[in-house]
């Protein structure tokens, strides 16, 4: 049975759109997008300001007919979706259940959906390349490939041509919770060359995938194989070197007293250790420092950038889309990747401390059995704690975990030492290192602290500018306002 909706817009002009049971919301808000010349993609329908499942039929809408559904601009936010993709029989026995799934944003089209499915790590998908031998008059030698077109089922609805391929999500209905695609493929007329054609016409941004994903899966090679790595770096470094002979001949003569420091001081398993004692006094250095009022009092410079940041908080800021939370986690992975050595400082209960180099290859099991050989008790339980860069706290584990790759660590690392339960009184007491090592440790270096005044002469001096003002400031003006001054620690 025929009905209509009233379709009003922002101007207030209205529309009357023929609906019948099986009618798509999709359907009527092309048709008025297309009555009122706007484009569809851009708005949403609504009804009583409530917003209608576009991706439903008519009947199932809720929507009474004769209904009054305003048409409203749609967000320009993408959000995620989580679409299952039904495979058809020749895939589905291949994955368990039949159906691959995966989060996407509500921009993305259907065509990259299938692109980004088929490029599963492990399977060999082909859903937007497939070509179908036809033989003709019995030859096989004239026998030509034809193209078969992937077809998507959306909500009961088969879509077999590229304009369809080319809507999103949001076009279909689809802005928030999940969807499911069921996947199929039909034979053409069209030989597979014509067809690609067309694909790369309507389609010229996919021909760059593949070339991503191989940049992006090249770091993990190399982490795999550090051998391999290594041998081709030095077999590349090994031309190089004759033609800079001249300038490299003059380092070694030079360099020669630095190895020879570092080789006196070697921990556990002849690794690079530099040892730093704990401090003497019972008042921590810094603290005797002297205190300067000026130092608390900010510059120009520290006012303008707060007031800067003050201005940008106050600016709505644009939530990551999907592509880009993945591009960025790809970053990450391929930096940690391409991390091959971390120095770790480990910090003793009785504050001294130790510094030594770690490899990509060591586990956190390889730190405790260095820490152990390091101590003055072996048999005494001890945990190693560390902060990560939200600041949350972690004990390393004593396992096979990976320093660099499963424990994110890079850089410079704080480890604190701290006895576990049971330890005893004596333990505790003692110093925490080796004699040999307590022996070799050195003080830690404190550099002089310049003032900001002796900066500022320093930087007036050498520009010139450092002459007498004939009239000098009157006090109060000028300068930073005294509620802007930092307080004391």
């Amino acid at each position: 049975m025929a009905s209509h909706v009233v379709v009003t817009d922002t101007s207030f002009r209205r529309q009357n759109i023929k609906v019948t049971p099986g009618t798509y919301m999709t359907d009527v808000l092309e048709e008025a997008c297309k009555k009122f010349g706007l484009k569809s993609s851009n708005y949403v329908l609504k009804n009583k300001g409530k917003s209608i499942p576009m991706e439903v039929p008519f009947r199932q809408a809720g929507i009474v007919p004769g209904a009054k559904l305003e048409l409203v601009v749609a967000s320009k936010s993408p959000t995620v979706i989580s679409v299952a993709l039904q495979l058809p029989e020749e895939y589905a026995a291949s994955v368990p259940g039949g159906r691959l799934t995966d989060k996407f944003s509500s921009d993305t089209t259907i065509w990259h959906v299938l692109r980004k499915f088929e490029s599963v790590e492990s399977k060999n998908f082909n859903f937007t390349a497939r070509g179908n031998t036809n033989v003709q008059n019995g030859n096989v030698l004239e026998a030509l490939i034809f193209y078969e077109m992937p077809v998507v089922n959306l909500m009961g609805r088969d879509y077999a041509e590229f304009t369809d391929l080319q809507k999103t999500l949001a076009q279909f209905g689809f802005n928030k919770g999940s969807c499911l695609i069921r996947l199929n493929f039909k034979g053409t007329d069209k030989p597979l060359e014509e067809a690609m054609a067309i694909i790369e016409e309507y389609f010229k941004e996919d021909p760059v995938e593949p070339a991503a994903s191989v940049s992006a899966a090249a770091p993990v090679e190399d982490f795999n194989s550090p051998v391999d790595s290594a041998k081709t770096t030095s077999e590349e470094a090994t031309p190089n070197t004759e033609t800079e002979t001249s300038q490299t001949e003059p380092e070694p003569t030079a360099s020669l007293p630095t190895p020879e420091s570092e080789q006196e001081l070697v921990g556990p398993d002849q690794r690079p250790i530099t040892i730093y004692s704990a401090p003497t006094g019972d008042v921590p250095k810094a603290a005797l420092q002297p205190f300067r009022e000026e130092d608390y009092e900010p510059s120009i410079i520290h006012a303008k950038l707060h007031q800067d940041r003050l201005k940008s908080s106050t600016h709505n800021q644009r939530l990551l889309s999907y592509d880009e939370v993945e591009r960025l986690e790809k970053e990450k992975a391929a930096k940690i990747t391409s991390t091959k050595t971390v120095k770790i400082k480990i910090k003793f209960p009785d504050q001294s401390t130790i510094i030594s180099p770690f490899e990509a290859h060591e586990t956190g099991l390889d730190l405790h059995k260095y820490v152990t050989g390091v101590i003055r008790v072996e048999n005494q339980p001890f945990k190693l704690g560390w902060i990560d860069a939200t600041g949350k706290r972690h004990v390393v584990p004593k396992d096979g975990k990976k320093l660099i790759q499963d424990l994110r660590f890079e850089g410079n690392v704080m480890v604190n030492f701290t006895w576990g339960e049971g330890v005893s009184d004596a333990a505790t007491k003692a110093p925490t290192l080796k004699p040999q090592f307590a022996q070799k440790a050195k003080e830690i270096p404190i550099p002089e602290i310049v003032s900001a005044t002796q900066c500022e002469t320093a930087g007036a001096s050498s520009s010139g500018v450092g002459q007498a003002d004939p009239k000098p400031k009157a006090k109060g003006k000028g300068g930073v306002p005294s509620w802007l001054k930092l307080g004391k620690k």
